[in-house]
Order: C-alpha cells, then structure tokens, then sequence
C-alpha cells in the first residue's frame, strides 16, 4: 500500500466515524462477529488495559504521614548520665487544635522540655504522662518548624534504654512528634508494661550531630556516621537518614566494631566487648541476612547494625538495631534470639506495627523467620523442631486460656505466659498455616509484597489480608477473621474469592472491578464488558430493570433474579444477576447460553474468554 492508498485509507475511515456512530453502536455486536471472522485473535492475549494489580491500591497507614524532619544536635555527659540537645522538628500542619510531642522515658528518670519555640515566640505547654500537649496557634502554615530544647537522664541500669558495664544503650532519647490515625485524631501512647515497647512511631528524616568522649564507638540507626574531633577530649559524630521509625544509637568505650557487606547494599555493623564473641555474631549474620533477603526482599536501609549489651537486657528491636545480652550465648540461645531481633528489621522496623494492640503481626512473623534461619543453617528436622515448639504452645494456650485470642491488646493479657503463647506461638503458628495452605513460593511473595508495598508504614491485620488477596489475585480474608477466633476454636484456613481474567476477542481487559469466582460460577460487570460490546445500558423505571439494547433485540435483567428476557424470550439463569462493590455483575452463562457468544474458562489460570460470534440458534 502506497503513502496515496493509506492517506485515503485514514479520510474514509475518519468519514465513517463521524456519520456512522450511532449505526456503529447498534450494529456492533455484527460488527464485531465480522471483525472477529476478518481477523482471527492472537494465540497469546496481548496485555491491553488497566494493570490487573491496581484493583486495590494499598491500604493507609495507621498513622498519618505527617513528613517530620529532625535536626538534633547533642551531647552524651557521662558523668551525670545525661544527654543535653536542641532540636529543629519540621513537619506537616495537622491543623489540629493543639499539637503533641511524645517522650518514651522512665517515670522514675523522666526527660525535661526547657522550652519550645516558634520562630522567636516561646510557647507555653504541659505534659500529660507521655504526652507534651501545647495549642496549635499555626493553622495558616503548611509546615511548621518548632525548635524544642531538652535534657534527657540516662537510667543507670539494664533497662532497655540506660546504660549498664559501660554500654550506652540509647533507644527513646529525644522527644517524638506525636502521631495521629488517618481521621486526624492524636493516639495516645500506651503506658510502658513489663515486657516490650509497646509505642506508636512515626517514620521520618534525621540529621543528628552527636557528641560522646572521645574513644567512644557507637553503632546507630544509620551506620558510623561522619566523625570528627572537638575540644575538651570529645569527638562529634553526625548521622543523616531518611525515613526511620526513631533514631537509637549503642557505644561503649569497650566496643570494637566490625562491619560486613551484604549484597546489593546493605552493611551490618556489629558491636561487641569482645573480638572472639564478634566471630560468633559474624557467624549468625552470615547465614540469617542471606535467607531472610531471599524470603523477605531487600531490606530498603543501607545500614542496619547488631549490638551486644550488657549482661541484664534481653533482646530488643529498635530502627535498624538488633540488641541482644552478650550472656545468651551461654545457654545458646542466642541461635533463636539472634535471627529473631535481625528479623525485626524487616516487621517492625521497615513496616511498623502499633505494637500495643497488634504486636503479633511483627512478633510471629518474626518468630517464623527463625524457621527459616534453621532451614538454611542446620536443616529441615531443626526447622521443623522450631515450629514443634510453637505449636505445643499454642495448644497450651487453647487449653489454658480457651476464651482469649490474637486481638488482645498488650494490656489484656492475665500473664506473661498468655502474652507470650499468643503473640510470639499462635502468631507464628497463623503465618505457618498460611505458608502450608498456599505454598512457599507464594507465601514469600506475599512477603515480600508486604515489605513493598507497606515499608514506612504502620499495619494491621487488613493490610496483610489486602497484601495476600494482591499476591494470589483476588480477595483474601484471613487475618482479620483469624484474630477474633478464640484460641480453643483454632485457625480457618485463607478464603479467597479469585480474581478472573478477561478476555475479550483475544484481548486482554481490565474492568474497574474485576471479574472473579463467586459462589461456584464466574461473575463479570455488566456495564464495563456489555459497553466494551457495543452494548447501550439504561434503568427502566416502569419495569425496575436493566435493559441493554444493541441490533434488534433488547436484554433485560434485574439485580437478585435469575430470569433474563431477550426480545421475546425468557431463559432462567443457575445463578441469579447479583451486586458486588456496587456493580451489577452477570453469570458467564449470560454469555454462553443467552448471547451465544463462545465462552471458555480455565479454572488454573483463573481466566475467562468470550469470543462474539453469530448467535444462531
């Protein structure tokens, strides 16, 4: 066909577009027979339309993003046990009546606000157990930065923020910005219990400069940092990181630091007393990095760090810290505990959780890992000896507290024991029970999918039930369901209504709300496919149907009623015309036994196909 040939070709075709449309409309199932016939579809259905995987965008965090920046500066006395700082904190205007700060210290060793200024306005506040609440006289600005002075006490103890054998363990040293859910109301942050931190975070930027005596290492939340000497035997060390849950830093004048790479970017620096207990921490790291990388994805930090504390503190998480006591090793404990607290860096830290009522979604996702980390390291009966364990005590749990469940808040618990056999057992038995029923290659999917789609993100049971709907293409119920279940009534298994893909004469489309297996039969939209046909869809008032007119008959039907009508004949339909997500949605029947058009259905691939063709009976 020569330049001529064509350019005419486009005229006529334009001619016909233009004079032809309403014929085009009403003929078009016709047409589309004649198209169908003309040009036969492609063996491979071409990918045209929405992307499948955006049916269900990610859910909110539980806490408003609010964009906070950090610029700190302070300074470590160790005489006094004490950290003196100066603060800028920029954020996004909530346009609250007041905003807060939170400060997660120790009632018997608080931490003191000197002052809080605007610009060069001092503000008056007041503090309410963790909160310091003060008006909120700056609605007219989109950001706003307060300068915030402090002096903090450093508990002399092994406390999970303290120091203890000469260890600066410094975890909730500076105040926070208060945190609000996504309706624009502030939490209130849970009292601390005898186990855990159970605080609501809030992701954000740092700059922190740091002052300690000379001689100090530390390993933070941001690697080593850029160091420098000042006067009076001091040095400076200045760390810049974007978005953390909080910035903790570990030193000690007896710690020697080592770091490791691991690919694609990711360093490790690992913190102990001894050069001898770093091989054997090296040793762990070396093998737990790998697998959970492999299971979880890529943790999106470049640093990460693991310290070895005193001999009283257990183990702890903390953004991009793993702290364990150095006298775990003694009992070997540390091969459960170690990988444990380096999970953390992925469920906790990277996707955070409101741990005080929904700990169980880091703490058993966690405790699974260690399975992992056995799997690689010693084998499959180590692995499995691993999750033995967690059942035996879930099914203590069942037995001791049959009325309890996984939605307790921390509070709620009679026990240490309850606590524990709930969120760290059952909650790892709940996500081994997934990974059986759907396999590990999907199950590390739907981790990873987590890890993306919600890093910087505070989640809960809703999330990874969207997470898992999106990984195995539909709509998946299972943790939301489970968590209310009592512990004497066991797990359900994930229900999954499957997403099904359509195919249109050969391609591919992507309704807004998508097809999918419901009840037993595959449903499709009414009005996005019927239009895509060349179908008018109207509502009659006089007869409260649906009427859908192309050629020489119209189709009616209505919502809940398995009888359809075309032109002058009734068919009754095994599954009745039904609404989901506010769209009237067909039986694929409509297409195969009332339209006529060739309708097949694979049930592996969950896809769908309906080819127009003559409808002659």
């Amino acid at each position: 066909m020569n330049t001529i040939q064509k350019t005419s070709m486009l005229i006529c075709i334009t001619l016909l577009l233009l004079f032809g449309g309403a014929g085009i409309v009403l003929k078009w199932p016709q047409i589309e027979q004649w198209f169908a016939s003309t040009f036969p579809a492609a063996s491979q259905p071409q990918q045209l339309g929405a992307d499948p995987f955006a049916y269900d965008p990610p859910l909110p965090s539980y806490v408003k993003d609010l964009h906070p920046t950090y610029t700190i500066k302070a300074s470590l006395l160790t005489n006094e046990a004490k950290i003196k700082g100066s603060m800028q904190l920029t954020f996004d205007n909530p346009q609250t009546t007041d905003l807060r700060l939170f400060l997660y210290d120790y009632q018997w060793s608080p931490t003191a606000i000197t002052s809080i200024r605007h610009k060069d306005q001092s503000l008056s506040f007041q503090r309410k157990n963790s909160v310091i609440v003060f008006p909120n006289r700056f609605t007219n600005e989109k950001r706003t930065t307060l300068t915030i002075d402090f002096e903090t006490n450093v508990p002399r103890g092994g406390t999970r923020f303290g120091v203890r054998d000469d260890i600066w363990t410094l975890t909730n040293w500076y105040p926070m910005l208060g945190a609000l859910n996504q309706q624009g109301y502030w939490y209130e942050p849970p009292q601390r219990g005898s186990f855990g931190d159970p605080f609501v975070y809030h992701f954000g930027d740092y700059d922190v400069t740091f002052s300690s005596p000379e001689g100090y290492k530390w390993v933070t939340s941001w690697g080593k940092g850029e160091e420098r000497k000042v006067a009076d035997g001091r040095q400076e060390l200045r760390y810049k990181a974007k978005h953390i849950l909080n910035f903790s830093l570990v030193g000690s004048p007896l710690y020697q630091v080592e770091t490791i790479t691991f690919e694609p970017n990711l360093q490790v620096d690992i913190a102990s007393t001894s050069k001898e207990q770093i091989k054997r921490i090296k040793a762990i790291a070396e093998e737990v990095f790998p697998v959970y990388i492999q299971t979880f994805g890529s943790l999106p930090y470049p640093h990460v760090a693991i310290a070895e504390t005193n001999t009283f503190t257990h183990a702890m998480e903390y953004s991009n810290l793993a702290i364990f006591r150095r006298n775990l090793f003694a009992d070997h404990s540390v091969d459960h505990w170690l990988p444990h607290e380096v999970a953390h860096l992925w469920w906790y830290n990277s996707v955070g959780t409101l741990e005080a009522s929904s700990g169980w979604v880091d703490e058993g996702l966690v405790e699974l890992s260690v399975y992992y980390y056995n799997l690689k390291r010693y084998g499959q009966a180590s692995a499995d000896s691993v999750l033995k364990k967690y059942h035996a005590e879930a099914e203590q749990l069942a037995r001791q507290y049959p009325q309890g469940k996984l939605a307790k808040q921390l509070h709620q618990f009679a026990t240490n024991d309850e606590f524990s056999w709930t969120w760290y057992a059952k909650g790892a038995t709940m996500y081994d029970a997934l990974r059986r029923q759907i396999g590990d290659e999907k199950f590390a999917a739907f981790l990873k999918r987590v890890q993306r789609d919600y890093h910087g993100k505070i989640i809960g049971p809703e999330h990874l039930d969207q997470a898992l709907g999106q990984t195995l293409r539909g709509e998946a119920a299972y943790f939301v369901p489970n968590i209310q279940r009592p512990n004497q009534a066991g797990l359900s298994p994930a229900s999954v209504v499957y997403y099904v893909d359509t195919v249109l004469n050969g391609m591919s489309f992507y309704p807004t709300v998508p097809a999918r297996e419901h009840g037993g039969t595959v449903y499709l939209p009414l009005r996005e496919v019927m239009e895509k046909l060349g179908y008018r869809i109207d509502w009659s008032e006089e007869k409260q149907a649906i009427r859908l007119r192309a050629g020489a008959n119209d189709l009616w039907l209505q919502d809940g009623s398995s009888q359809v009508r075309l032109g002058e004949k009734t068919y009754q339909l095994t599954r009745p015309v039904t609404e989901i997500k506010d769209r009237t949605m067909v039986p694929m029947e409509l297409f195969r036994d009332v339209l006529r058009y060739r309708t097949e259905y694979n049930a592996d691939s969950h896809t769908i196909s309906i080819m127009v063709q003559n409808n002659k009976e």
